[in-house]
């Protein structure tokens, strides 16, 4: 048994200890397996990205992506990886790119980001230009 349901099973025994009838311990038994029954119905079978069960969260995949986000194409200034929920691709200088737009959002929001540093850099008096750093 994991490690978990045997933390649970041990708080409901020791809960069930102060129940004073063994009839009331029953029909609280019973109770918990029907509640037990219906989240186990209603929990999909089938393989949803995203979906926690227990402590095991299900990862999404490049595909998943393809069918929750429209396609767009970009092409970036600079070569970069982007990482959505786990799922990581390559930007490349210049090359233009058919990917999920979440990925177009995260490149997006970086240029966002980089102008502000470089912004507030600035301000402080310190100049900073791109480059291909120490040689």
């Amino acid at each position: 048994m994991p490690k978990g349901k045997a933390r649970v099973k041990k708080i409901v025994e020791r809960n069930l200890r102060s129940v004073v009838s063994p009839e009331d311990r029953l029909e609280i038994i019973d109770q918990l397996a029907e509640e037990a029954t219906k989240v186990a119905n209603e929990t999909p079978k089938e393989r949803v990205p995203g979906l926690i069960r227990g402590s095991t969260k299900t990862t999404y995949a490049y595909q998943d992506l393809c069918s929750m986000f429209p396609i767009v194409s970009f092409t970036p200034g600079e070569t970069i990886p982007l990482t959505f929920q786990g799922v990581k691709v390559q930007a490349y200088e210049n090359v233009e790119m058919h990917v999920p737009e979440c990925f177009r959002s995260l490149y997006e929001r970086h240029l966002r980001e980089q102008r502000s540093n470089q912004k507030n850099l600035r301000e402080l008096g310190i100049d900073v230009s791109l480059g291909a750093g120490t040689l």
